[in-house]
């Protein structure tokens, strides 16, 4: 049994961790990590992590699939993953470099996925046609099922 889960480090990804431990315990399933990185778009904006001096020559060199080790966020990622593994789930980290939606699709086939987990942010109606939802878009191009952990708003 294989469970990817996407997360984004917002305040949801706790909560989603939290799921993904007590789903892969009782199915006991091999968790895959899964942390995109938005490409960077030198028109509209900077990568969200990249200092802004970097010239725009530069940006659109940037061609490689960053390795989890690449991000920001790795030391996170991976403390996340040593304390899965340390509550005895098998868990290995992915990093990719693509829209939300296409990475999460892409790497749920690669890896041969039985269940995609995410979190939705429960943007408003806006929003939501504006920029659109990757939740929404991941269920409809989902070849596997997808679980969805609301967020918990007190």
């Amino acid at each position: 049994m294989k469970l990817l889960v996407a997360i984004d480090f917002s305040e949801l990804a706790e909560q989603i961790i939290a799921e993904a431990e007590k789903l892969a315990k009782v199915l006991q399933a091999k968790v895959f990590l899964l942390h995109v990185v938005p490409p960077a778009s030198p028109i509209i904006d900077a990568h969200p992590d990249v200092e802004t001096l970097i010239p725009p020559e530069e940006v659109f060199r940037k061609t490689s699939m960053p390795s989890p080790f690449d991000i920001p966020e790795s030391a996170k990622l991976i403390s996340i993953a040593k304390r899965l593994q340390e509550s005895g789930i098998d868990t290995t980290v992915i990093a990719a470099q693509n829209d939300e939606v296409s990475a999460i699709i892409d790497e749920s086939k690669k890896i041969g996925a039985d269940w995609i987990m995410m979190g939705s942010h429960r943007h408003g109606a806006l929003f939501h046609l504006i920029v659109g939802s990757v939740s929404e878009g991941v269920i409809r191009r989902a070849v596997c099922p997808v679980i969805i952990v609301p967020s918990i708003q007190h």
